[in-house]
């Protein structure tokens, strides 16, 4: 006796979902203009950081003592004008620049020894 396999039954009821709410493109625009401001301060992070032998050295030693306070304040004594969160490790560092309405993220490595990044959580 052969027996019908349940998933070829067809289900008794139709699954219904609501529909999907207009497309707001004034939030999508804000963001977007929200993000050219974190752009112009990841420039900024970056045209420090590359320039400056101190800065680079004061970021990777309190890097390396897990001071992550000290990390922040440090880079956002450059100048940035938005929120800044960091996530380091011994290949690199990450710098989240934060606004309301979006995120970017920077990726910098300061150790050549792999050919890749951590994984990062944020």
């Amino acid at each position: 006796m052969r027996y019908p396999y349940p998933w070829f039954y067809v289900y008794p009821y139709d699954i219904r979902r609501p529909p999907a709410p207009a497309a707001n493109t004034e939030t999508f625009i804000r963001s977007a203009q929200d993000a050219a401001g974190l752009l112009a301060d990841a420039q900024l992070v970056l045209r420090r950081i590359a320039g400056s032998q101190e800065l680079s050295r004061r970021i990777m030693t309190a890097a390396e003592q897990s001071d992550k306070q000290t990390v922040k304040r440090l880079i956002k004594q450059t100048g940035v004008r938005h929120d800044v969160d960091s996530v380091f490790n011994p290949d690199g560092i990450y710098i989240s620049l934060i606004s309301t309405q979006s995120r970017i993220i920077v990726a910098l490595r300061w150790s050549e020894d792999r050919n890749y990044f951590s994984p990062m959580s944020l």
